[in-house]
């Protein structure tokens, strides 16, 4: 039997590199086409299309330094096309020479689809 969790974990760690490579493409192909993702402090993204553009621009800006993602439960629904992830994340960026981190949680839901586990929804709060 496979492990979905293992799978959904697997593919937070690509993501998380993704972000590390500033590949906003590899990013955002986690992502369904009409993903909700809820930036802490921030709008609601609603689209892959609006997402990549706020990864874009994001991974852009000088003294970017990233975010990691770092799921503490993976739970897959009864159904085993559905789960949630819950987790914690980190940011990471320079302004004026100065190192600036800003952290808290986050809430990840995931279908499997024909191309696999895909990101249908995330919230980020700090």
């Amino acid at each position: 039997m496979r492990d979905h969790a293992a799978d959904i974990r697997a593919l937070r760690r690509q993501s998380n590199a993704a972000i590390a490579s500033l590949d906003a493409h590899y990013v955002t192909s986690f992502m369904s086409e009409d993903v909700a993702v809820q930036v802490a402090g921030g709008p609601i993204l609603h689209g892959r299309a609006a997402n990549f553009e706020a990864w874009d621009q994001q991974m852009r800006a000088p003294g970017f330094g990233g975010y990691v993602r770092t799921p503490e439960t993976v739970t897959v629904d009864p159904d085993g096309i559905s789960a949630t992830e819950l987790g914690h994340w980190v940011g990471r960026w320079r302004v004026k020479g100065r190192a600036h981190q800003q952290e808290g949680r986050y809430t990840a839901r995931w279908v499997l689809s024909a191309m696999g586990w895909m990101i249908t929804s995330e919230v980020f709060t700090q």
